[in-house]
């Protein structure tokens, strides 16, 4: 599952991170320090459980950023019963974040060696994976000439834009779809991790062989070979290296 950090610090930032890649059913995990880049990440990624600092403006007096974020992701259908916890120094809110924002729990600064927050986190990932069914595979829609396709992820190794036509690569086919931006297709994705390596091209993590940041290219699993834009390589890298060992 994708958890969403929201903290200003970057310290407590980085600690929080490597708390939670350590727990159970963890997929992947945003880091985030400004509010408008959680919104973002909110809209464009399916996101099953947030950490949360309260103040993220310090230098601003009663500042309570984290709070008005969360009451706008409970305004979201999507995230209405979504887990928060809050990890702040202050205390004395919890009745308040309870009834106001249903927070499912906060934790107390400082969070020491992570063990408390660790089981904190794995609490709430247990009650979720209790909670839910089998799950369904993800899939996306597409309407073209008259024909509907059902793009199931788990299927898809990597998909592209070439001179305004959407190319979609399985193992051993391709759909090939004009006047479909890779853009749109990305923004239907809500759970399946995909990396950008070049600008119009998204790779599915699960189907990366290997990376060679020196030549800068991505090995698939079908021994194609995609070169990683000189623009994209840092972002693509530190994406990369958070989930591709896991």
């Amino acid at each position: 599952m994708n958890v969403l950090i929201l903290e200003d610090k970057k310290n407590n930032r980085d600690a929080l991170e490597k708390i939670v890649y350590s727990c159970r059913n963890i997929e992947f995990v945003f880091t985030c320090d400004k509010v408008e880049d959680a919104l973002k990440i909110v809209f464009d990624r399916h996101i099953d459980l947030f950490l949360l600092d309260i103040i993220l403006k310090p230098e601003n007096e009663n500042d309570n950023s984290g709070i008005q974020f969360a009451e706008k992701v409970r305004k979201i259908n999507e995230y209405k019963l979504t887990p928060i916890i809050f990890i702040t120094v202050l205390m004395g809110l919890e009745r308040d974040l309870l009834k106001r924002i249903h927070c499912y729990d906060y934790i107390e600064k400082p969070i020491g060696d992570g063990t408390i927050v660790k089981e904190h986190i794995e609490e709430v990932t247990d009650a979720i994976m209790a909670g839910k069914k089998s799950e369904t595979r993800e899939c996306v829609p597409i309407h073209y000439d008259g024909i509907g396709y059902m793009i199931f992820l788990d299927e898809v190794m990597f998909f592209e834009n070439k001179l305004g036509v959407l190319y979609i690569h399985f193992m051993d086919d391709e759909i090939r779809i004009p006047n479909y931006s890779a853009k749109k297709f990305y923004s239907m994705i809500r759970q399946a991790v995909f990396l950008t390596p070049v600008y119009g091209t998204f790779v599915n993590i699960k189907y990366i062989a290997s990376v060679d940041f020196r030549n800068r290219e991505v090995y698939m699993k079908d021994n194609s070979v995609i070169p990683i834009g000189g623009r994209k390589l840092k972002k693509f890298k530190e994406e990369y290296l958070k989930i591709g060992d896991k």
